[in-house]
């Protein structure tokens, strides 16, 4: 009888529970923004008031939602999470912040959107028509920098990349941190020493060799060069004033 009794009670508690939009990282939900199909993504909600979304695939939706926000204008949206018989909502929900991923340590290659949100809110999925096919997208699997002025760089890491907007409306990054390959550091020096401002382009790219999104980052100067030990690797962090996509 009390076994019976405390799964009652456990049931109870779940039915009352506040509806919170909570995922783990295994979970997966179609997201629609204001109409549009961004294909699946994970999703999460941190702090209560900020609402997390990773893409793997990159829909063609989604760089040109991520390249509005780097030319600094402002992203507000109606976000819809359908996944199985429930879907989670987050109206005018404002983009703050898009995370480009880590490159080179064999880690997750999500893109990432955090928005501000008033709350989020789930609801059962009445509906029982079938849901439509997901827009393809592409996996982002490594990528490739130009830097003005100086020869081709062989960069096997490239940190990642958060994008916010100033309260002007101006996309900026922190520091922009890169790897160099034995035998590249000699320019880079060079350059710390004559810290002529130059311009930084980033192409993050699929399997096929084509480029899924780009950045382009002005007036960067470097801010460290340190060897990193018998391997010949060298790391460099700059900083970088506009910003600019595509």
């Amino acid at each position: 009888m009390r076994r019976w009794l405390a799964v009652v009670v456990l049931f109870a508690a779940a039915v009352h529970a506040p509806q919170v939009a909570r995922a783990d990282d295994r979970a997966r939900f179609a997201l629609d923004l204001s109409g549009v199909r961004y294909g699946l993504v994970r999703a999460s909600v941190e702090g209560e008031k900020t609402l997390v979304i990773g893409a793997q695939d990159i829909a063609p939706a989604l760089v040109t939602l991520v390249d509005t926000f780097a030319q600094g204008k402002p992203v507000r949206r109606d976000a819809r999470l359908t996944s199985g018989a429930v879907v989670r909502k987050a109206n005018d929900a404002r983009l703050t912040a898009v995370k480009l991923p880590s490159l080179g340590s064999g880690g997750a290659t999500d893109v990432e959107l955090a928005f501000a949100v008033s709350a989020v809110t789930t609801q059962p999925l009445l509906s029982a028509k079938e849901a439509p096919a997901q827009p393809a997208g592409a996996r982002i699997s490594t990528f490739r920098i130009d830097l003005s002025a100086m020869q081709a760089i062989e960069a096997p890491k490239l940190d990642a990349i958060t994008v916010t907007q100033k309260p002007d409306g101006v996309a900026t990054t922190g520091e922009i941190g890169i790897e160099v390959a034995a035998g590249g550091a000699p320019p880079f020096v060079a350059w710390q020493k004559k810290p002529a401002p130059r311009t930084l382009r980033i192409e993050y790219v699929g399997g096929d060799g084509a480029a899924i999104l780009k950045l382009q980052l002005d007036r960067c100067t470097p801010s460290s060069v340190k060897p990193l030990g018998a391997s010949g690797t060298t790391r460099i962090t700059m900083t970088c004033g506009a910003l600019r996509a595509g």
